[in-house]
């Protein structure tokens, strides 16, 4: 090798040797100090941009999961407030079956109305006034929530509330009054409590099926009304009224046809015309719950539900009736929106459960991305350590190799 002074290639040669494992060793330092191996784009551009996107999905979840579990407080929220109801509801229940005995008088039916009227305004004030960081969930008000639970758009579950819970929104049942039917349990020498056959009366139920009553009977309206209760038609409930008639109420819509009965006496017996005639009494008032104002209902027509537990009482044996049938559905109502309400809770459960282990896939991705090994950059550190000392001594050596020409000169 020629001895030169102005060059020094040994030198040069450690100097660039000296500033690679110097690089190493401040790329080793700063992973380890910082937990990350791409610590800007310039240590890996493709994988920064693949961590950041990550990062977006990871955050977006998060606040998603957060979001589901807004949605099941907001749930459970309704329905403590529908369990409430639901009591007072029981209630009146209670109230309208003890009113509906006959051994009270009008006396004692307005002091057990009082107790009515609480619980119906009870059932009011909590449906108008149960909300959710201001949003009034109960009273039909809002219709439709949407809640985000994925991090992108579009990834939402949408929950029903426009079944409101007031009294003007509960209770709606189909109702149709006949006037006395006393007349239809004579026979022709004035006996009275004389059978006659049913089988010519259908009734169609809430469920759009018609139920016929063939081969049942009855001997007065108490009877007549017992035979409907027993048939099990799906909505449908009868009760004697105080003209001497039988007043029907359905959950749906309701039709009743019976133009081949025959009564006692031998003479047409018909529930829907005639002397025995559906809508005879209360023909258009609403809070009976008749479509057709000032109409009376006749064979085979079609009375949908209406009216509600609004203005609701059990002044009389009827109201009390009228009553208890509105309450029953209510308390269907208030049961179906309890169980919608508890299948979104257990929905918003499963998603936070599928967020959790998305959001934990993702992390174990953009750490195997970023993350450093510090198993392997200890092993990188020591290696750089051991070659920048190395390359100090040896660059020291290569320096000091010039004066070698002073021995020459000498």
């Amino acid at each position: 090798m020629s001895l030169v002074l102005n060059t020094n290639i040994a030198s040069l040669t450690a100097q660039n040797n000296l500033s690679k494992s110097g690089s190493a060793l401040s790329t080793a330092t700063r992973d380890l100090s910082s937990g990350l191996k791409i610590n800007s784009a310039a240590d890996n551009a493709a994988g920064f941009a693949i961590a950041s996107r990550f990062q977006t999905q990871i955050g977006g979840l998060g606040q998603a999961s957060t979001n589901a579990s807004d949605a099941i407080n907001l749930a459970q929220t309704a329905g403590s407030a529908l369990s409430q109801i639901t009591s007072n509801l029981q209630s009146i229940r209670d109230l309208a079956v003890q009113s509906a005995n006959g051994t009270y008088q009008s006396s004692d039916r307005a002091a057990i109305d009082t107790s009515v009227q609480q619980y119906l305004s009870e059932i009011t004030r909590i449906a108008n006034q149960t909300s959710f960081n201001g949003t009034n969930v109960l009273n039909g008000s809002v219709g439709q929530l949407s809640f985000q639970i994925g991090s992108n758009v579009g990834q939402a579950i949408n929950v029903q509330l426009g079944q409101g819970a007031t009294t003007s929104q509960l209770g709606q049942v189909s109702e149709i009054s006949t006037a006395d039917i006393s007349g239809a349990f004579v026979n022709a020498s004035g006996v009275s409590g004389q059978s006659i056959s049913l089988s010519g009366l259908s009734i169609e139920g809430a469920d759009g099926k018609t139920y016929s009553l063939s081969g049942a009977s009855a001997s007065s309206a108490q009877g007549l009304a017992d035979s409907i209760n027993a048939a099990g038609i799906a909505g449908v409930s009868a009760a004697v009224n105080a003209s001497g008639g039988i007043n029907i109420y359905s959950t749906g819509e309701l039709a009743v046809t019976g133009a081949a009965l025959t009564g006692a006496a031998g003479t047409a017996f018909n529930l829907t015309t005639g002397a025995v005639a559906f809508g005879a009494s209360g023909v258009g008032s609403s809070a009976t719950g008749f479509a057709a104002t000032g109409a009376a209902y006749t064979d085979g027509s079609v009375i949908t539900s209406s009216g509600s537990l609004a203005g609701g009482n059990v002044l009389t044996v009827d109201n009390a009736n009228n009553l208890i049938s509105r309450v029953d559905v209510a308390l269907t109502q208030v049961s179906n929106f309890q169980s919608q309400l508890g299948g979104v809770q257990n929905r918003f459960q499963s998603t936070i459960a599928t967020l959790g282990a998305e959001q934990t896939n993702l992390t174990a991705s953009q750490s195997s991305i970023q993350d450093t090994d510090f198993a392997a950059t200890t092993a990188q550190l020591s290696k750089s350590q051991v070659l920048q000392q190395a390359g100090i001594s040896v660059l020291a050596t290569a320096n000091a190799q010039p004066q070698q020409i002073l021995k020459l000169l000498g």
